[in-house]
């Protein structure tokens, strides 16, 4: 038998051995692994900063030379020229700084920058899907100044900084409004790309990439000999730790192994193992564990043997035990039941409509058939006042309307006048922010166990969640008729439609011209609202794609002779769809007359300088005739008949004369001061009259003039008086 024994504990000792060389294996392995890649990602961390500290300075670099251009030099090449003019070579902060950088790269090719934006002036520079990715991202995140990033560009990873191009306003008069922009620009690159930018608006990105691969290659290759290395000192320390434990623990597992199934298999006492001598007095200790643990094992035994004698009356005492312990279940369940409605009907009262006051009245008066408490009360927050005021009791007359704001998320404990009793406080909560606090008076001391703090707490947090869902739907009825005010509030007729074309808000200016109301339109095609007058939107609805994301304008002119302005401005979601239309229509009657009147006097303005021009060439010609005309009568006074006829000539050249003044006066008059000298009223008239008469003629109308000769002198401008008579 004891060979047998022997036998076995060889085997478990040769089992234990390998057990503890495979073990011992895999531990210092992964030792190894765990070692090196720790190794592998702190280089590559370190390659990264010093990457990214690379980029920033190429970065900061760039973006001195583009504040030097931008503040100094470009300010100083509009002194030396015009506002009309602009050099690219020389202001251009873009065209700049990708010269920089193009020759920057022929030291280091390895660099790539990029500068680009969406509606990129030159179309070379328009930014690709990432780049857009990424300036929208600035935009919706305006405080952020660069990102960066490792990302696989050609099989190769690089690592990329990203910076927000964002417009100021001296970049607004080469990128604002294309009617201020140098002429250089318009000729060089026409007036659709690059402009209409606004100030502080994010139009495009700056990129700068630096490859990693070749660094990531070379740690990887250290790690990979580092992981030699390590594997090396591991197999050393493998080999060590395996002789120190052969020596010390599988030496004398042996001997221990074969007490313990000594011990089990025999009745009399064994002889004390040879390997026994000469050990520690802690193998001693251990084999005396043993013979315990074996002794323990055979009270066991005996025990068993009596509890099968008495397994009848362990039975019975079991089943009254699960007798009381189903009763006790019962009453858990009831209990949990009642704590399940409880939370049913908190959370049903977030969808109520009735106002905050009877709502926290339900759930106080529902809280209490589960909380075995006499009263209690709620509190809300007065931020104003920072202190909680009591909003609804219940059986707690003695309440204060009034307490003292002490922030706590857990459930505190407050004395209450009998010394068996408890009034709790419990904090009404939700997503962090504390609304208020329940108060739960006289509740018994022993009642208050972790299972009921923990149901206090859910139930605060339910009501907390509760309350803030009321104040929300108070707040949105609230937003939503303030939006109503703001569209009521604007005078010009404006609908909202959804993109199939079905209306759902209108302002009164809308309701009141067509004679509709609110509730009988919304959510009805605009097409179909029948109204006596001629509806404004249908008509042009017709034309337009309402899921074009393009703004549109056009004027239409009803039959009343009136005209309006109709505009259509399309509310986009995140994905460029369409959410809503928002329609609006101008009276723009008013406007188109007066842009009319305003082209007829531009008309006659342009008349005015034309007749300037006429009555210029015709002066030289009648003072060529007046000369020959006193030429010819004083060679011919003797001759009565042809001096009659020349001072015929003469009188009609001098009236010619007199109306190209009068035409030159009159031209000049926008231009020159107001000189008053006296003068007659009836000079004016009849020179205006002598000016138009022949037209008035030409245009068979009989003029009559009734002077009166007896109106005297006044201090006046003649020239200005004749061009308001014309």
């Amino acid at each position: 038998m004891k060979d047998i024994i022997r036998d076995l504990a060889d085997k478990d000792q040769h089992n234990l051995k390998r057990q503890f060389q495979v073990g011992l294996g895999i531990i210092l392995f992964c030792f190894c692994l765990f070692t090196t890649t720790i190794i592998y990602h702190f280089q590559k961390n370190l390659l990264e900063e010093e990457t990214f500290r690379q980029t920033e300075l190429v970065m900061t670099s760039l973006e001195s030379t583009r504040s030097y251009i931008r503040e100094v030099l470009r300010p100083r090449m509009y002194e030396e020229l015009d506002e009309d003019q602009f050099i690219i070579e020389a202001m251009s902060t873009s065209y700049i700084t990708r010269v920089i950088m193009d020759r920057f790269k022929e030291a280091l090719p390895a660099f790539k920058y990029r500068r680009t934006a969406i509606g990129a002036r030159n179309p070379g520079f328009e930014a690709n899907a990432q780049e857009r990715k990424m300036i929208e991202y600035f935009r919706a995140h305006p405080q952020e100044q660069e990102w960066h990033t490792v990302k696989r560009l050609n099989s190769e990873r690089y690592f990329t900084l990203y910076r927000p191009v964002v417009f100021n306003t001296s970049c607004m008069h080469c990128h604002g409004e294309p009617e201020n922009a140098p002429a250089a620009i318009s000729q060089s690159y026409g007036e659709i790309r690059g402009f209409h930018r606004k100030v502080d608006e994010v139009g495009g990105i700056l990129s700068l990439s630096i490859p990693l691969e070749e660094g990531l290659t070379q740690i990887w290759n250290r790690s990979f000999r580092m992981f030699g290395t390590v594997l090396l000192l591991a197999l050393l320390l493998y080999s060590t730790i395996w002789l120190l434990f052969h020596q010390l623990i599988i030496t004398n597992l042996r001997d221990l192994l074969t007490l313990f199934r000594t011990t089990l298999v025999a009745n009399d006492k064994p002889p004390v193992p040879q390997s026994m001598k000469g050990h520690k007095e802690e193998l001693e200790e251990l084999f005396r564990s043993a013979r315990t643990l074996v002794k323990h094992l055979q009270e066991s035994r005996s025990r068993l043997v009596e509890h099968t004698d008495n397994l009848e009356v362990i039975v019975a005492d079991r089943t009254e035990a699960l007798k009381r312990s189903e009763t006790r279940a019962r009453q858990q369940v009831k209990k949990r039941n009642k704590e399940l409605m409880l939370h049913n009907t908190l959370t049903g009262l977030i969808t109520s409509t009735d106002n905050l006051q009877t709502t926290l009245h339900q759930v106080l008066h529902e809280t209490l058939h589960v909380i075995p408490a006499k009263g209690a009360g709620i509190y809300l927050l007065d931020t104003n006042a920072n202190t909680y005021v009591l909003q609804c009791a219940e059986n707690s007359p003695m309440l204060a309307p009034q307490q003292q704001k002490i922030d706590h998320e857990q459930i505190k404990s407050i004395p209450s006048e009998k010394y068996d009793m408890l009034n709790i406080s419990i904090p009404l909560s939700c997503r962090k922010r504390l609304l208020g606090i329940m108060l739960i008076t006289e509740l018994r001391c022993e009642m208050l166990d972790d299972a009921l703090q923990e149901l206090l707490l859910s139930i605060g947090q339910q009501i907390g969640l509760t309350i803030e869902s009321m104040q929300n739907m108070q707040n949105l009825r609230q937003s939503t008729e303030l939006l109503q005010s703001v569209f009521d509030g604007i005078s010009d007729p404006l609908i909202l439609l959804a993109p199939d074309g079905s209306l759902q808000m209108a302002n009164q200016s809308f309701l009141l011209r067509h004679n509709l109301n609110m509730g009988e339109i919304i959510g009805q095609s605009i097409d179909a609202i029948s109204s006596v007058q001629q509806c404004l939107f249908s008509g042009q609805l017709q034309e337009l794609d309402l899921q074009e994301e393009k703004q549109h304008t056009k004027d239409i002119q009803l039959d009343d002779g009136s005209i309006f302005a109709i505009s259509f401005y399309p509310i986009l979601n995140k994905d460029h769809s369409v959410q809503a239309i928002i329609c609006l229509a101008k009276d723009v009657t008013t406007i188109k007359e007066t842009e009319q009147r305003i082209q007829q006097t531009e008309k006659l303005v342009a008349i005015g300088q034309l007749a300037a021009g006429v009555a210029h060439e015709i002066n030289n010609p009648l003072g060529v005739i007046l000369c020959h005309t006193d030429i010819i009568k004083e060679a011919n006074r003797d001759n009565e008949e042809i001096y009659t006829d020349i001072s015929t000539i003469e009188r009609h050249a001098e009236n010619c004369k007199r109306i190209v003044a009068d035409l030159l006066d009159f031209s000049r008059s926008g231009k020159s001061r107001i000189e008053r000298h006296r003068g007659s009223v009836n000079e004016s008239i009849e020179s205006v009259l002598s000016m138009v008469g022949q037209q008035f003629k030409n245009n068979q109308i009989t003029l009559t003039c009734n002077l009166d000769n007896s109106l005297p002198h006044c201090l006046m401008d003649s020239r200005r008086i004749q061009q308001v008579l014309v």
